[in-house]
């Protein structure tokens, strides 16, 4: 048996900063992933950066072709990257093979030839999450049906795409496929499109959507999948019936924990399948860590990382981080003009017993969108009456993907709204739009 200072299994982004971390205190590490196609884990193989090619160069109208090949060539570039850093580190040694727990701080890795075991004081797991499915009859057995992995790899743009589930997923292919010329056609089990957000804000998401030929079918359950001929059929609830090329099941991720054998440890699972975790991202097995997906919740490569850089410090004697002292995490749906939120809706902060101001301001109000000839968008702050603290902001139009990490910091630092609404700003810039916003 090997043994190791530590062992991390799933090498995702949260993994390889925890090895560069630990081995750089001279700890020795073993780093396990099951697929060589998975080196640097899903965002840089599957997730952020392949879909955001595919987003920006839809928006530059390439072709799908030539975007599909870009797409695959820096994902390339980025997976041998992150195999090669990890290959000339050291004191790290890299299985590729499928690690699951034997004890608490035992782990069996198959190799496919062969079976290794490793002994590790600390371990931390780092397994990512996986597409989630719904119980929907011939889901498995209908050819034409994907997962958002699957779907950013077929050869052809298809002429007629259903996508099922608007949640963060569902809405950026929705916006990637139309733009490279696929039909769309968007389902919602519920009776509204976005139904966590700013309704003022979703309703312009939703006229955007439309405008750009997207079909958005609310109160819509898919109930049935079938093919006819090599084509899909998807039926629903309400017995309405609907023919496409491909669907996108979008329904969804959960923790990838099934090969990990957690019933041979102390682990615990929460209701929805994540692995419990305490301040510092212990579980209940003494010295195993759990970090980003495997822990359900917030499912962004940034929080992966942040995980990685808190576990660190408390596993390197610093502590001066932990869990419940994150706050104001930010999130950006990478649709065609972008959408991004941090803290608190309206409606969210009057149940909490706020008293809030709030404002909108249209993105058609700044002389940047006359430059960029494109006013769609709509921004919205709410703001704490008492203290005049930011509570949150949800916008859609330009650059609210880069513009929310401003609003973050100043609710991290308890800056009032009132420094935005005066700051002084280069001109013409969509920043601008905040003397406007918070002009309350």
């Amino acid at each position: 048996m090997k043994k190791y200072d530590a062992i991390i299994i799933g090498f995702g982004q949260g993994a390889r900063t925890l090895a560069t971390k630990l081995t750089a205190e001279e700890w020795k590490v073993a780093l396990i992933e099951k697929n060589e196609l998975m080196y640097g884990g899903s965002c840089v193989n599957i997730g952020c950066i392949p879909t955001k090619i595919l987003e920006h160069d839809a928006r530059e109208q390439k072709s799908y072709a030539e975007a599909l090949g870009r797409k695959n060539d820096v994902t390339q570039r980025n997976r041998n990257t992150e195999f090669t850093s990890m290959q000339k580190n050291e004191r790290v040694d890299l299985y590729t093979g499928t690690g699951s727990f034997k004890s608490n701080h035992v782990i069996t890795v198959d190799l496919g030839d062969k079976m290794e075991e490793l002994e590790a004081e600390y371990i931390f797991i780092d397994t990512g999450s996986e597409s989630s499915y719904p119980p929907i009859e011939g889901l498995k057995e209908t050819k034409g049906i994907y997962n958002s992995t699957e779907l950013q790899s077929i050869p052809e743009i298809p002429k007629n795409l259903g996508i099922v589930g608007a949640g963060n997923i569902g809405l950026e292919f929705a916006s990637i496929y139309t733009m490279f010329g696929s039909k769309v056609t968007l389902f919602e089990t519920g009776n509204q499109f976005m139904p966590k957000e700013e309704r003022e804000v979703a309703e312009a998401v939703q006229k955007v959507f439309e405008d750009k030929g997207i079909t958005i079918q609310l109160n819509a359950r898919t109930t049935k999948f079938s093919n006819e001929k090599e084509q899909v059929r998807l039926e629903t609830e309400d017995e309405k019936e609907f023919i496409f090329d491909a669907v996108l099941v979008a329904t969804g991720r959960k923790p990838n924990t099934a090969y990990l054998n957690l019933d041979d440890t102390d682990i615990v699972l929460d209701e929805k399948g994540g692995i419990k975790v305490n301040d510092f991202f212990e579980t209940a097995a003494e010295h195993v860590f759990a970090l980003g997906d495997i822990r359900g919740g917030y499912q962004f490569t940034y929080i992966t990382i942040n995980d990685a850089k808190l576990i660190a410090d408390h596993v390197l004697g610093k502590r001066e981080r932990k869990l419940s002292e994150r706050q104001h995490v930010p999130y950006a749906i990478y649709i065609e003009p972008s959408f991004a939120r941090v803290g608190l809706t309206e409606a969210e902060a009057k149940q909490q017993g706020y008293q809030v101001l709030t404002n909108t301001a249209p993105v058609s109000g700044t002389t940047r969108s006359d430059v960029i000839n494109d006013t769609r968008g709509l921004y919205k702050a709410v703001v704490n009456k008492e203290t005049n603290e930011i509570l949150g902001v949800t916008l859609f139009g330009d650059q609210a993907h880069e513009l929310v990490n401003q609003v973050k910091m100043a609710m991290d630092n308890q800056i009032p709204y009132t420094y935005l609404r005066d700051q002084v700003v280069t001109h013409p810039v969509m920043s601008e739009i905040f003397n406007a916003l918070f002009d309350m």
